[in-house]
């Protein structure tokens, strides 16, 4: 039997790919006239082109041995854009190949001594008419004239992948992106973008304290420009913390608006991503810089809490080191001897319990700002300003019910689908439209309700009897978001009572009110659920964090020893390598779910008719509770720890 090996014409390059391969070619003309020889080059495309010019370079280099006698690429051709963070994988991809062209759209994008030791560095430029000239006859499209040339050498190399194809003739492609050249522009979108000013504070819902401290500095900053104060009167900067989606870049862009300075932004990848550390830290002091030179300014620098703590345990003394490092700059730029007069700095961050303590001292961000999720009321005005004054039409209770928990990124969303649908439907905005594009949701079965019910009453009475903080409610709901996180089912709001001093007695107490759910699971149905665990917030986890901090922070348990914890869980940190620790928090647990436990049997009535009201209406207010169960005639007695 014979075989016969078929050899498959190669078929011509779309015309974008064969422009950027004439100015690919140009450039690299030194080392494409020399057979195998080793070179490494950088080519800087223009913006939007990195990707066409990494195609183009792969098809001009013809290495005769694809791979070494170890399997290992000899070309390697790859594109370097902003979003690479370690420079490492740079160096990784070349270190076994003998030619290398690296595509980027910015010298910035790759490391300054990657760019030193290349044998060339060059930009490339725009495609010139002559290069589409010859591009067609490499991408074998007849009919390419020197007019047409110079008018696809004006277009987007995306616009001629779209446009010019095999199998159109040249000259119809031409003529038909002519003819959308010459369309009118719709005046609809630029006069969009053009009605879109800067949201200011002041138009903003559901930032709280953040919001006021937002609206006095920028009084604060009127003054200053005014002469009227000093620079020693302005606070410096402040940290901003919450869940993702609360809108803390939001918050930025309007506080620069109201305060009408320049806004610098910034990140801690983005600065990375500029290469080793040397470069790492003069991208840093770039931006300092920056905001100095645009005074009055404000710099908001995102992921905050990435930059860590340079006490928290590694593994690695290399990696301790970096972060060390870039912790002592980012201190040097924000407390600079020569001071940083007309420069405020906010941070924003998820999570500001493992950031260094040093970041946040006076002069640095000094101040500390909870961005909550948004309440009913600002849910609600954060609707109404995404929906840009659109009316509304129908009842929205329900919409601003389905919407606890949500974060404002979330309810901007529902605001851009809700608009898309009416679009589409050419419908006004109504409540039934917004419900429609709300994600589907699950009706808690009778048994599931009542089971809401008694472990949020739990929380409720034993709270009230505790006395600790103020009960301004107890709700349950209907239904609940399908699928994502887990959802709750209820809330027991409490209003906390202000103080400064707290004994053992005082975080029990706390620790019994958490664990009030899942007593009264107990007490009535005989067992719990697993609705009390499983994330961050829930009762078991912040019950738990409590009994540590009892325990290790403040002295209140077995020892007077104090153990503060590092990193970005600092208490499960200590947890985990202390097992008396784990015992001793245990402990205090179960003390206190005994407690909660005995306390609900002697309510035994009140916990049921606080149950009932609570699956018949939904939602029972801390003043009818309090008097439910000072009617109630049942001893108090065991609320004793």
């Amino acid at each position: 039997m014979s075989y016969k090996t078929i050899i498959r014409p190669k078929s011509p390059p779309p015309l974008a790919i064969a422009v950027a391969r004439c100015g690919a070619r140009h450039a690299l003309r030194p080392f494409l006239r020399r057979e195998n020889l080793a070179f490494i080059a950088v080519l800087i495309a223009p913006e939007d082109t990195a990707d066409y010019y990494r195609r183009a370079v792969s098809g001009l280099i013809q290495d005769p041995a694809h791979v070494d006698e170890y399997g290992n690429d000899t070309a390697a051709v790859f594109t370097v854009t902003e979003s690479t963070i370690d420079p490492r994988t740079v160096y990784d991809r070349i270190k076994f190949a003998r030619q290398v062209v690296v595509v980027t759209e910015k010298r910035e994008y790759l490391p300054a001594d990657f760019l030193a030791g290349a044998d060339l560095v060059k930009d490339v430029g725009r495609p010139t008419p002559e290069h589409f000239v010859a591009a067609a006859r490499e991408a074998k499209m007849p009919g390419m004239t020197r007019e047409h040339a110079e008018f696809l050498s004006t277009k987007s190399l995306d616009a001629i992948l779209v446009s010019v194809r095999q199998t159109r003739p040249l000259m119809s492609s031409v003529r038909q992106m002519k003819r959308i050249a010459a369309r009118p522009v719709e005046p609809k979108p630029t006069a969009s973008k053009e009605k879109s000013p800067s949201v200011r504070l002041e138009e903003m819902h559901g930032y709280g304290k953040a919001k006021d401290w937002g609206l006095q500095l920028a009084e604060d900053l009127s003054a200053w420009r005014a002469g009227e104060i000093k620079w020693e009167d302005v606070d410096r900067g402040a940290l901003l913390y919450g869940p993702p989606g609360c809108g803390k870049t939001s918050y930025a862009k309007a506080l620069a608006a109201t305060c009408n300075v320049a806004l610098v932004t910034a990140s801690a990848a983005k600065w990375q991503a500029r290469g080793h550390l040397g470069d790492y830290l003069k991208a840093m002091r770039a931006v300092f810089e920056e905001a100095k030179k645009r005074a009055p300014s404000l710099l908001f620098i995102d992921e905050f809490d990435s930059f860590g703590d340079r006490e928290s345990p590694t593994s690695d003394d290399h990696h301790r080191d970096y972060r060390r490092q870039v912790i002592n700059g980012l201190l040097e730029c924000l407390d600079p001897s020569e001071g940083r007069d007309g420069v405020v700095v906010i941070g924003a961050a998820n999570n500001p319990d493992g950031i260094d303590p040093a970041l946040l001292r006076s002069g640095r961000l000094e101040t500390m700002i909870e961005i909550p999720l948004p309440d009913a009321a600002a849910r609600l005005g954060i609707l109404h300003q995404h929906l840009r004054g659109q009316r509304i039409e129908g009842d929205l209770r329900k919409v601003v019910a389905a919407t606890r928990s949500w974060s404002g990124a979330d309810i901007e969303k529902l605001a851009r689908d809700v608009r898309r649908l009416a679009r589409r439907r050419h419908t006004a905005i109504t409540d039934s439209l917004l419900l429609e594009v709300m994600p589907k949701r699950y009706v808690l079965t009778t048994s599931e309700l009542r089971h809401a019910a008694v472990h949020e009453a739990g929380h409720a009475i034993v709270g009230v009897l505790l006395g600790r903080d103020v009960l301004i409610g107890v709700h349950i709901e209907r239904d609940v978001p399908v699928g994502g996180a887990r959802q709750s089912a209820g809330r027991a709001s409490f209003e906390p009572v202000s103080g400064i001093f707290g004994t053992s007695a005082h975080y029990d107490d706390r620790i019994a009110v958490l664990l009030g759910g899942i007593a009264a699971e107990t007490v009535m149905l005989g067992f719990h659920g697993d609705g009390a665990g499983g994330a961050p917030a829930s009762d078991l986890a912040l019950a738990t964090d409590l009994a540590t901090r009892a325990e290790r922070h403040y002295g209140l348990g077995a020892t007077l020893s104090v153990e503060l914890g590092h990193g970005s869980h600092p208490l499960e940190s200590i947890r985990r390598r202390d097992p008396e620790l784990r015992r001793l928090v245990e402990s205090r647990l179960r003390k206190q779910f005994e407690r909660a436990v005995g306390i609900l049997s002697e309510k035994r009535t009140d916990l049921d008719l606080l149950v009932d009201r609570l699956v018949t209406r939904g939602h029972v207010t801390g003043d009818e509770v309090r008097a439910m169960l000072l009617k109630g005639s049942g001893d108090t007695a065991s609320v004793a720890p």
